[in-house]
């Protein structure tokens, strides 16, 4: 009687852990969902969301997106994204949802670059507009990620990937739109 006792003891415990968890799934799921629903506004070019830089280094590039975006060439955006606000699997077309969302690019020209990062998952994605991939191929932007950007963030250094990362960009776009 007392084996049954236990074993009884043993599966109510197995049930409840079971439901508390698959209730944090529904609650990640739910959280998930809102974010992908309802997507924060952009707040200048560099918009932080997962605190990957330093205050010092979100004015540098934020600055340095704003000089470039003057000439007219690219209109360049940064988002990084907790992994908490999107699974690895959802993030590519998280980052295509937020660049459409935000408008980032001139209209008519479709000139925007949208760098999405998310340092949990390990995950970096390039969105280019039409009228840059008439300029840059999605094959030279996996180059220029995995040249500029990757090497710095597999030491932790995303600020440094990133800077040589966009500084690569533009280079590539002022050299073929001259």
């Amino acid at each position: 009687v007392f084996l049954i006792l236990l074993a009884s003891a043993a599966v109510a415990q197995a049930d409840s852990a079971n439901v508390e968890l698959l209730g944090k799934q529904q609650q990640l799921a739910a959280y998930l969902q809102a974010f992908w629903n309802d997507l924060r506004k952009r707040v200048g070019w560099l918009n932080d969301f997962a605190y990957v830089y330093t205050t010092s280094e979100k004015s540098a590039l934020d600055s340095l997106m704003a000089e470039l975006n003057k000439d007219k060439l690219a209109q360049f955006a940064i988002v990084t994204l907790d992994s908490i606000c999107v699974s690895a699997d959802k993030f590519d077309s998280l980052n295509l949802r937020i660049a459409n969302a935000w408008g980032v690019g001139e209209k008519g020209k479709n000139n925007g670059i949208l760098i999405g990062i998310n340092t949990g998952h390990r995950k970096i994605r390039i969105d280019n507009g039409d009228g840059i991939v008439k300029v840059i191929s999605d094959d030279e932007t996996k180059v220029v990620i995995d040249n500029f950007f990757s090497p710095a963030f597999k030491r932790g250094e995303y600020y440094e990937g990133t800077l040589a990362g966009l500084l690569e960009l533009n280079k590539l776009l002022k050299a073929r739109m001259k």
